[in-house]
């Protein structure tokens, strides 16, 4: 080991990226209470690669009986020679009951939804398809209205994770709608009224929720344990959002924030021209985020650095397209910030599928923003959306109405395939092994399944 003496402005983060280590091991080896709170003239032990534990790469296992490595990489999305690897296993015969397993985070999250907008470009598109009807499942309500407005939802680990008017954050079955737990945004009594539950993000096993008041905890995401806590600014915090062991949060004093995401450890910090009240986008290591100015803002993601800032007139969230980045009716150059092209403002955000962007019903040209005229009917007959709750899942798109109600657009064939009545009016949308899972504005999470023909 070897002794480092902390430097004015540096963070735990940095220093472990200078020595090749981690946050979790240099929080370890020096018993740290805070990895926020250093400062400079401090001595830090850094410890070899190797002389102190790291931090789970995923969630833990137990095998039980009957159990084989390749249902394990079905069941959590990952390969079997990636659990091998992460476990240090020869063969998967040699796994036994009992045995505790590494399960890494896959890649790409599949047909799961563990962020807002599925992946952390916010693309909001699945690989797979949806069946050729569909009806009701479960319900899950929370407990009395405390008059906060619902997240949309997230899936992950065979769970919905989900805010609810009861001012809540609950974990619920994807196959039963059975409660498994659940824990206050903030102490009672502090939840302001009318206020915004922001999604939750899950990542490499835990979930990071962010309350209105402006603080941030990492739970276990299979059993509610709070695992760290801590600020991200003044006032309310938007939806966070977990990527490549970061998390990065906007606050509502114009502050966006990256933290290591297994310890809560300050990687940098970036006053922007005002709240940060939208969800941001991470695309070819860069972030970026909309304020509440109306502009929109592109820094570093392991900086944060500003590489440029443009006026967009937007507020919605941000959507990273590859070669594009698109806010409100604009589309930037992800690299050098300039306008390729402008149309009206939509109103939502667009879900991506290669090279045409989707509102509801109405696909765009990435390139130029013409609007592309569906086959067959033109369009004709499409319903109007009623809010930003839409996805794409194979070759259909999925939007709320406002009757209120769900429909399933097909996207080849620029018509109608189903149509369903909701109780309320749908607040968020996510999908995860065949179901559609929906918040609706009358405090409670659904189910509804969908069947091939």
């Amino acid at each position: 080991m070897v002794f480092y003496f902390v430097q004015q402005g540096e963070t735990l983060f940095a220093i472990a990226r200078r020595y090749k280590t981690t946050v979790h091991a240099l929080v370890t080896a020096n018993r740290l209470k805070d990895p926020n709170a250093i400062s400079p003239g401090q001595a830090l032990l850094i410890p070899r690669p190797g002389e102190k534990p790291l931090p789970q790469p995923g969630i833990v296992h137990r095998v039980r009986k009957g159990e084989t490595v390749i249902g394990l990489a079905a069941r959590f999305g990952t390969t079997v020679p990636a659990i091998l690897m992460a476990n240090q296993i020869a063969h998967p015969e040699f796994v036994v009951p009992g045995h505790r397993l590494v399960i890494p985070e896959p890649p790409e999250p599949g047909p799961e939804w563990p962020v807002l907008g599925r992946t952390p470009a916010r693309t909001g598109s699945a690989p797979v398809s949806l069946g050729d009807s569909v009806r009701p499942g479960w319900s899950y309500r929370g407990a009395d209205d405390a008059g906060v407005r619902p997240s949309p939802p997230v899936t992950r680990y065979g769970r919905v994770y989900v805010g609810l008017g009861d001012g809540c954050y609950h974990a619920v079955d994807q196959e039963t709608g059975a409660a498994v737990w659940r824990t206050a945004a903030v102490r009672r009594g502090e939840l302001p009224p009318g206020a915004a539950l922001p999604a939750p993000a899950v990542h490499d096993g835990l979930i990071y929720l962010c309350g209105p008041g402006g603080g941030v905890r990492a739970l276990e995401a299979r059993s509610g344990r709070t695992v760290w806590q801590g600020a991200v600014g003044d006032g309310a915090s938007g939806t966070p959002l977990a990527a490549d062991g970061i998390l990065y949060c906007g606050s509502a004093d114009g502050a966006l924030t990256a933290l290591e995401a297994k310890t809560g450890a300050q990687v940098w910090r970036r006053q922007l021209d005002g709240p940060v009240s939208q969800p941001a986008a991470l695309g070819d290591g860069r972030l970026f985020a909309v304020t509440d100015a109306g502009s929109l803002w592109a820094v570093d993601a392991l900086t944060g650095q500003v590489a440029w800032r443009q006026d967009c007139g937007a507020l919605q969230p941000p959507v990273f397209a590859d070669l594009v980045v698109v806010a409100g009716g604009c589309a930037f150059d992800p690299l050098t910030g300039e306008v390729l092209w402008t149309r009206p403002d939509p109103g939502c955000s667009p879900a991506v599928r290669g090279e045409t962007l989707w509102y509801p019903g109405l696909p765009v040209d990435l390139f130029t923003g013409r609007e592309q005229a569906p086959p067959g009917s033109a369009g004709e007959g499409r319903p109007a959306a009623s809010a930003d709750a839409h996805l794409l899942a194979g070759g259909q798109h999925v939007w709320a109405t406002a009757d209120p109600g769900l429909v399933c657009w097909d996207c080849a064939a620029g018509a109608l395939r189903w149509s369903v009545p909701l109780p309320a009016p749908a607040i968020g949308i996510a999908l995860s092994g065949g179901r559609l899972f929906l918040t609706l504005a009358d405090n409670s999470l659904i189910a509804l399944e969908t069947h091939a023909a």
